[in-house]
């Protein structure tokens, strides 16, 4: 064999161990890359299932949080996981706080969840009465509470009656029965009405208001008393994921208090106001306390301001001028505003004062930012 065949056949047996080198190095680049991407889509996938795990979690169960990290396994690999409430651009939500593991491949996710829910429909109202809900007095009002999303609506199921001057409603006016307007300058302007729907409609489907019956509650009492109780000064209450209810064996009297926390204050008999009834630290968007009675609730006294979601058997009554009650009322009898410069501020109640006795009903959470 000549030298030249011989320096021919080396150089390719070089070039095809140079190529074979190149080839295997491309293949073995190829494949640590499809591991990682695949490693990589394992842990993007197995952070996505935990996070809808956590939603339908919280769907079924809307207090589930886990403050202290928590691991599981899911798709050959884990999840760990913390679920907290926090605010987001202004809003209450909660968070999903995962780190998904696949062999060693880590992926973060950070979930806010959307909790909806609706309070039940006779406590959506301003002012809401089963009997006459009548306005006798001059300069009177039901306005929002600094929130133009919401409408200050008053409803009757039986017939509301407008018999002085110079009202202003900012929000619907409806009743099962009739509207009777005897006064002058009255204005009646909800907040919203994308609709164009009349502001003033008679008529319309009533709507339940369930008895309350104080007695049924009285197990759910944090602190009983046996007999008539007058509140005065400083009540400390408990907090929103659990508040505090009082139960009162007989009639409350209510004169200058000083409320703080989340609570409820439940009178077997009348509740009587003879002076203010202020939050300390008070929720802007929903009202944290709650006055509810078998009996009838009479704010007899001048120039004072009841923050409160007002809940009663019996007729409720505004009997002097200058009252002013930040939250709702609701009767199962009449709503009466006598005097002059009444007003109503309405607050929709915290569903946290609500739940342990009317039913919340929860929507299906959703995804309201969701970060990878």
């Amino acid at each position: 064999m000549s030298k030249t065949v011989i320096i021919v056949i080396l150089g390719a047996v070089i070039i095809y161990g140079i190529t074979n080198l190149v080839i295997n190095e491309n293949i073995y680049e190829m494949s640590e890359k499809t591991i990682d991407s695949y490693s990589q889509t394992k842990a993007r996938n197995i952070g996505n299932s935990a996070a809808e795990i956590l939603k339908v979690k919280i769907a079924e169960n809307n207090n589930f949080r886990v403050n202290s990290a928590q691991t599981f396994n899911l798709d050959e690999g884990t999840a760990t996981y913390r679920v907290v409430d926090t605010t987001f651009d202004g809003e209450t939500l909660v968070k999903f706080d995962i780190s998904a593991n696949y062999l060693d491949t880590y992926k973060h996710i950070e979930a806010f969840v959307k909790i909806e829910s609706s309070l039940p429909a006779f406590m959506n109202k301003g002012v809401m009465g089963e009997k006459e809900v009548t306005f006798n007095g001059d300069y009177l009002s039901v306005k929002d509470t600094n929130n133009l999303m919401i409408n200050a609506d008053v409803h009757s199921n039986m017939g509301v009656k407008l018999n002085g001057s110079n009202y202003l409603f900012e929000g619907f006016i409806t009743s099962a029965g009739s509207i009777s307007n005897d006064g002058s300058n009255i204005q009646i302007i909800p907040n919203t009405n994308p609709q164009g729907n009349p502001v003033s409609q008679q008529n319309v489907a009533p709507i339940a208001i369930p008895d309350f019956v104080a007695g049924n509650y009285f197990s759910k009492a944090n602190q009983t008393y046996n007999s008539d109780h007058t509140f005065s000064g400083n009540i400390i209450l408990g907090t929103k994921s659990n508040p505090k209810i009082i139960y009162v064996k007989g009639k409350v009297i209510m004169n200058n208090t000083n409320i703080t926390g989340y609570g409820i204050i439940v009178a077997e008999n009348d509740i009587e106001i003879y002076g203010n009834v202020s939050i300390n630290s008070a929720n802007q968007t929903a009202s944290q306390f709650g006055m509810f009675t078998s009996g009838k609730l009479l704010i007899n006294n001048a120039n004072k301001t009841v923050e409160a979601t007002i809940i009663s058997q019996s007729e409720t009554i505004l009997n002097n001028q200058d009252i002013n009650v930040i939250g709702s009322i609701t009767s199962k009898d009449k709503v009466t505003f006598n005097g002059l410069r009444g007003r109503l501020f309405y607050k929709p109640a915290d569903e946290s004062i609500i739940s342990p006795f009317f039913e919340i009903e929860y929507k299906r959470p959703k995804f309201a930012h969701f970060y990878e």
